[in-house]
């Protein structure tokens, strides 16, 4: 059997979750459900194993029949294509016991020409819990400095040292303007005010103005016409009250 080509292993397996393969000599635009598994199963990868089954029929030159039909009738490791939508393609390692019953094991995932493994669900529940760990327990930190205990109230939260919202809205607009002003140079800054100053003065701000007031006098609204209220309706007389004779 052909050993595998590239540096020796060491005693202490490499993790392949974070590991890529990609092949320069195969343009990624070349790539297809078609000749994705010629692809995948090359001897520099780090995710194919040399003792599959795929690497049998490469050796044995198998032509008359398709990779599918000889993978059901063998035993062992194998690589099959699992999901095709170009430019992504999945590609399964499977353990098969027999013709009809087949393990899963790992799934890889070919895009642009570039080969990972997809992360299995231990992988990816460890990785969502660590993430979500450490702000709990910064957060768990910061509510025990607010703790406190007596022996008539109980426990209750003292925020004294507390500092105010207003406090940290204006700290965070001073970090913000810091941050702006660390993205210009002097020369920008002083290039910037000095094209300013140039506007203002070959356009002023009275000139504008009177242009304006001659653009409304040039063109006046039209009159809106009187509303009804505006010009009144008729009003009657009240009937004077009827004196009373006694």
């Amino acid at each position: 059997m052909m050993p595998r080509m590239g540096p020796p292993s060491s005693s202490k397996q490499e993790p392949t979750m974070f590991m890529s393969f990609r092949n320069p000599q195969w343009p990624a635009n070349f790539i297809n459900r078609d000749n994705v598994l010629d692809y995948f199963c090359n001897q520099g990868n780090v995710f194919y194993e040399m003792n599959s089954c795929n690497q049998q029929i490469k050796m044995q030159n198998i032509t008359n029949r398709s990779v599918d039909e000889c993978l059901r009738n063998m035993q062992g490791i194998q690589y099959v294509l699992w999901y095709s939508q170009p430019p992504l393609y999945i590609v399964c390692k499977q353990r098969r016991n027999n013709a009809t019953n087949v393990s899963p094991i790992a799934y890889y995932y070919v895009i642009n020409g570039s080969v990972h493994q997809a992360p299995d669900m231990h992988t990816l529940v460890q990785s969502r819990l660590l993430g979500a760990l450490e702000p709990l327990r910064n957060a768990f930190g910061e509510v025990t400095n607010y703790s406190r205990y007596n022996t008539a109230k109980g426990y209750y939260w003292e925020f004294k040292n507390k500092p105010s919202m207003k406090k940290k809205e204006e700290e965070k607009k001073e970090e913000d303007e810091r941050k702006l002003e660390e993205r210009s140079t002097n020369f920008q800054k002083a290039r910037t005010m000095m094209l300013l100053n140039q506007l203002f003065t070959e356009m002023p701000a009275d000139e504008a103005l009177e242009k304006l007031d001659v653009e409304e006098e040039k063109n006046p609204k039209p009159e809106e016409a009187p509303s009804a209220s505006a010009v009144g309706e008729p009003k009657f007389a009240e009937p004077a009250a009827r004196a009373t004779t006694k």
